[in-house]
């Protein structure tokens, strides 16, 4: 978990950077949009070939060894001088950030086969925490020290954090070549799991791109009110991540995902219909609390429908997510030039019932 909670502090302490790298770069909203996407395209791209490597050294040295990837490529878009140089490192922060998460979560899956009980929910509300104080942090930080000095001593220190915690890991040997072919198509299974997973995530993406600016078009409310729908949804992840290794003890995945699929799309339904701005931010807050579990769950599902390469399911269904995650927020924004925006994120409430519908999927993630 605490893994999880310095990739989360990682990312949100980077967060403050990128206003100055918009600055410093002199590119405008839409060029400065798409200088943005070399991140999650270094993900997407890096995610499978962490899964294979994952198949030849195992999770805990690749958690381990793209940690400290992680930590020193966040410095280098932060220091970057031109359009080119940010492209160039924002790819790689893309690569090294995509290629941890699957492997963490793959690491966390063979703890959570070891434990015999679930965690997987849990750890990603470590993230969740994480990524909310290196926001809030990494902007005090930022005040106090300055910008430069504020990324490399976050950076240093989440690098000497993962360093020491990776010695609680288990061993390498209990996910490492377990399949003899390091890269393989995934099953149907894991792609029918993965398509779940991009609803899940382009359903996460989405509101949280669009929720704010939703909220300050509809009510006509301050930047300030606005955000709140923004912290709400997170709080209700945050929330439910925390609960929801219980409740995926307690009656299972199938049940848990289907009540929080359905969670999800009442709760957003809510948010983007009623006409008080304060009803519609409770929305945003039960809407988190029905989005925030289905990810974890669907991850660990998909490493245990290949059991002789969960890195490989577990990347399988998390680059499907991350395109979701991707796509998601642009495609909203393509739908409300021809309608509005509630209705365009109206198809977020369609994804959820399609999970809803779809749940049984989930079901390998109760196999230890």
């Amino acid at each position: 978990m605490a893994c999880f909670l310095l990739h989360g502090l990682l990312l949100g302490a980077w967060a403050p950077h990128i206003a100055l790298a918009k600055e410093r770069l002199g590119a405008g909203s839409g060029l400065f949009g798409a200088l943005l996407l070399s991140l999650p395209i270094g993900a997407v791209v890096a995610m499978p070939i962490a899964g294979a490597l994952i198949n030849k050294y195992g999770s805990a040295r690749m958690t381990l060894m793209t940690g400290l990837m992680f930590c020193a490529a966040m410095i280098l878009p932060a220091h970057a001088p031109s359009i080119l140089s940010f492209i160039f490192s924002g790819i790689l922060l893309g690569i090294a950030m995509g290629s941890m998460d699957v492997s963490m979560n793959a690491h966390g899956l063979a703890i959570e086969k070891d434990l015999k009980r679930p965690i997987m929910s849990g750890l990603h509300g470590g993230f969740s925490l994480g990524a909310a104080l290196g926001a809030f942090g990494g902007g005090g930080l930022m005040k106090m020290i300055g910008a430069s000095n504020q990324i490399v001593l976050v950076a240093g220190f989440c690098a000497a954090g993962i360093f020491f915690v990776s010695r609680y890991f288990l061993s390498s040997d209990v996910d490492k070549g377990l399949s003899g072919s390091h890269f393989a198509w995934p099953t149907w299974a894991t792609i029918g799991l993965g398509s779940l997973c991009f609803l899940a995530l382009m359903i996460e993406g989405s509101i949280l791109d669009w929720g704010a600016i939703l909220m300050r078009e509809r009510f006509l409310v301050d930047a300030s009110f606005a955000a709140f729908a923004f912290g709400a949804y997170q709080a209700g992840m945050a929330a439910s991540r925390f609960a929801g290794d219980w409740l995926r003890q307690r009656f299972g995945a199938v049940p848990m995902v289907v009540w929080s699929a359905l969670l999800c799309a009442a709760a957003t339904a809510m948010a983007l219909t009623v006409n008080n701005p304060m009803l519609s931010s409770i929305g945003f807050v039960f809407a988190g609390i029905g989005i925030g579990n289905l990810a974890p769950v669907l991850f660990a599902g998909g490493g245990r429908l290949e059991p002789d390469a969960p890195g490989r399911g577990i990347a399988a269904v998390t680059t499907l997510g991350y395109t979701g995650f991707l796509v998601g927020p642009p495609m909203i924004g393509f739908v409300a030039e021809f309608s509005n925006l509630s209705a365009a994120l109206g198809l977020t409430v369609v994804a959820a019932l399609i999970i809803a519908v779809s749940a049984r999927a989930v079901a390998p993630a109760d196999s230890y």
